[in-house]
């Protein structure tokens, strides 16, 4: 099966099998309700990147990860746990997303 560029049905596809919605989607990136992780598209149809929210325990992203890998493979689509991300509200009322790898994180605590 060939996957369309930045197939976002897809990935609703993905995301309401594990009880979750897609709140918003801008340029590459995808946010799941509650905010406990994203996912962004890459230059490959077939790979999604992964990041979950700072705030959320490991134990909780452990699971979360092997559920969306999961979820992803049976429709071709492989992830790739990149780090963590922060969103914060600027001045301006606009969000800013802050992304963190996993070496970040882990130095951070």
């Amino acid at each position: 099966m060939k996957i369309p560029h930045r197939a976002l049905g897809i990935v609703r596809e993905i995301v309401t099998e594990l009880g979750h919605d897609l709140t918003y989607a801008y340029e590459d990136l995808i946010f799941i309700d509650h905010n406990a992780y994203l996912l962004q598209f890459t230059d490959s149809p077939e790979m999604l990147n992964l990041y979950f929210n700072i705030e959320l325990s490991e134990n909780d992203a452990v699971e979360m990860e092997r559920n969306i890998t999961d979820s992803a493979a049976k429709r071709n689509i492989r992830i790739e746990r990149k780090g963590h991300y922060e969103l914060a509200q600027k001045s301006d009322k606009t969000i800013e997303v802050k992304f963190f790898n996993r070496e970040e994180v882990s130095s951070r605590s």
